[in-house]
């Protein structure tokens, strides 16, 4: 079935609220089955999903004023396309920061890669990062996942540590990646615009 009306929809990003935990859990599953289809084994991704995107995960997400949730939005219709979280940082890392913030979550179906979504969403992150005068965004990322890295890398992301990730019942080796966000007025500006 082609969709006539795709390249004339609007995306819009806004903040989350309670109540938009099971889109959230939704569209969780469904970005990381998708991300991840093929790649690694299938159980491992739908228990995985089962845990780490449940309707309590996100409901409990969204009480905690330490996290912050955004949805995208695709009109007419606003069906949700992708999502990503900010969070405390959990990474242990030689020069960790007390200031360190991390990215948890940045989705996006693959359908709506390319129109600049990602780019809007980090940003929003980073403004968020900044807000709460964060010294770094850090983020965990698959270390086969070339496509997030690049686009991470291009955003002026590096590569500051390596960590174990339960992914389902499977240990998966993924890289930590930092932005500085706050250590002065300029700092990424150019990667981030």
């Amino acid at each position: 079935m082609k969709m006539s009306g795709q390249m004339n929809s609007k995306i819009r990003i806004r903040i989350c609220s309670s109540g938009d935990e099971a889109a959230l859990a939704l569209i969780g599953q469904a970005t990381f089955l998708e991300a991840f289809a093929g790649v690694l084994e299938g159980q491992n991704i739908l228990t995985h999903c089962a845990n780490a995107h449940s309707v309590e995960c996100y409901r409990s997400w969204l009480a905690d004023s330490r996290y912050q949730l955004w949805l995208a939005e695709i009109s007419p219709g606003h069906a949700p396309i992708g999502y990503m979280t900010v969070a405390p940082s959990p990474f242990l890392l030689p020069d960790s920061s007390s200031r360190d913030l991390e990215l948890k979550r940045i989705y996006i179906f693959s359908k709506f890669q390319g129109r600049g979504l990602g780019k809007r969403l980090l940003q929003e992150a980073i403004a968020e990062s900044r807000a709460r005068m964060a010294e770094r965004l850090l983020l965990g990322v698959y270390e086969h996942n070339d496509a997030a890295i690049g686009f991470y890398t291009r955003m002026g992301f590096r590569k500051v540590g390596t960590r174990k990730f339960n992914m389902g019942g499977l240990e998966c080796d993924d890289y930590v990646m930092g932005l500085t966000v706050f250590a002065s007025e300029s700092i990424h500006s150019e990667n981030i615009l």
